[in-house]
């Protein structure tokens, strides 16, 4: 998944979980903990979705130190119904984020 759509996921988040209103800092360190853990999440799955051979090609791939493109080129053709699956893994982890952030506001009475 490609930078900007991440950045377009982050965003989304924090709109659908009510928080575009809170100070610019808030938000700015936000989007980069949500951001990075899109990407952890997108990461797992494709790693764990990989054979053992698609595994040491990934390995390979990794040392010639590939940009995003190629490495989403390459989990889509070694993953079976790639697409799907990272979209599932972020829409898990959307819900589990506007849960907590429900859970946050509520405390404090926002």
């Amino acid at each position: 998944m490609a930078e900007d759509l991440i950045q377009q996921f982050v965003d989304g988040l924090i709109k659908e979980a009510g928080l575009e209103k809170m100070p610019e800092s808030f938000k700015t360190e936000y989007n980069e903990k949500l951001g990075l853990e899109a990407q952890k999440r997108i990461g797992a799955v494709a790693l764990k979705e990989l054979s053992p051979e698609a595994m040491d090609e990934f390995g390979k791939l990794v040392e010639k130190d590939p940009d995003q493109k190629k490495l989403e080129e390459f989990f889509k053709n070694n993953i079976p119904d790639y697409e799907a699956k990272i979209q599932a893994a972020l829409k898990e982890f959307a819900a589990e984020f506007i849960e907590s952030a429900k859970q946050l506001k509520a405390s404090i009475g926002k």
